[in-house]
């Protein structure tokens, strides 16, 4: 099985220093203690991550690089983020893999996945379940009229997703459940009841908080049946887009990285630090976890392989200038 969880905006800034993040204060604990126990790609000798890229900086862009190795080079408005419009078919992705293979997906947000084209490209790459907030209501699990930050808080969310992951584990077939966090969604995040007053900036504390719901996640987890025989990868879809916050509270010198944990990997690597790459290197990494093997997908390159990536092999300014022109090729894949 994979349990994919996406946490929003989550960057390796906000580790501590000596751990390898930029961060005074202790606001992830126990993300810094499963990511050195566990498999986790760096930029350097410590905790560190993947490169934001052209067109990978958004939620979308952060989920699509992740999964199917290439950029989105189109704003929010574009044709393309609408639903029953074709996105991306000419693409096989990470859900078009596990979809051949007879897994059942599911994919689970706090807010409406239909914005940013996130329904659609979930629905047309691998026919996910897709239970997001509207669907969430048909279920009545919620109110016709319940509304928190962008659709409900994330102590809901990881509550629903032990319910369902219950349910997919008594099939009898392997499943795919991905998830996508909203609580520390710029610019100040959201303060659920539960959430701890511990630091002068609420995003902070939004943090802090999305860090305990994963170590009580983690912990129901490690007491399910199907635990064993299920690889979790832990990402950021992107870096934070806090402005304010980011340039007020760390050092503009740090080389700001997405997060990434795998645990329970299918295959195993010595050389996970001093990397260089991009979230569209997650893509192939993925797959190699879960046991495939491949050496390229997309413009992804498998991490646990001895192929260096596109930024190992190319100057990443160079590359993402490459991205930004105009190809024949990639408007036949959209």
């Amino acid at each position: 099985n994979l349990i994919h969880i996406y946490l929003e905006s989550m960057e390796t800034t906000y580790a501590l220093e000596k751990d390898g993040g930029n961060s005074k204060e202790n606001l992830v604990p126990f993300l810094t203690k499963l990511t050195k126990e566990n498999i986790s790609f760096s930029n350097t000798d410590k905790i560190g991550g993947a490169r934001i890229i052209n067109g990978t900086g958004w939620t979308t862009g952060g989920i699509v690089g992740s999964e199917c190795g290439i950029p989105l080079l189109f704003p929010l408005g574009h044709k393309f983020c609408k639903e029953n419009v074709p996105f991306l078919k000419n693409i096989k992705g990470l859900g078009d893999v596990l979809e051949q293979d007879g897994y059942h997906q599911v994919f689970m947000i706090g807010s409406d996945a239909a914005f940013g084209g996130r329904k659609s490209y979930y629905l047309q790459h691998g026919h996910y379940e897709v239970e997001d907030i509207n669907q969430i209501k048909r279920e009545g699990k919620l109110e016709k009229d319940y509304h928190e930050f962008w659709g409900f808080e994330d102590d809901k969310l990881f509550e629903f997703a032990k319910e369902k992951l219950l349910e997919l584990s008594k099939e009898n077939k392997p499943f795919n459940f991905t998830m996508l966090t909203v609580d520390t969604h710029h610019p100040y995040g959201y303060q659920s009841k539960t959430c701890k007053n511990k630091f002068k900036a609420s995003l902070s504390n939004s943090i802090y908080h999305m860090n305990e719901l994963l170590q009580d996640f983690m912990e129901w987890l490690k007491q399910q049946d199907f635990y064993e025989d299920t690889v979790i990868v832990i990402q950021g879809d992107h870096i934070s887009m806090a402005a304010e916050y980011i340039h007020k509270t760390y050092d503009k010198k740090y080389k700001r990285r997405v997060w990434n944990v795998f645990i329970h990997a299918q295959n195993h690597t010595n050389h996970t630090k001093n990397r260089d790459f991009t979230t569209f290197d997650l893509y192939p990494t993925i797959l190699a976890s879960l046991g495939y093997k491949v050496d390229r997908a997309g413009l992804g390159t498998n991490l646990f392989s001895s192929e260096k990536t596109i930024t190992e092999r190319m100057n990443a300014k160079t590359f993402n200038k490459e991205l930004t022109k105009k190809s024949d090729f990639y408007r036949s894949l959209l």
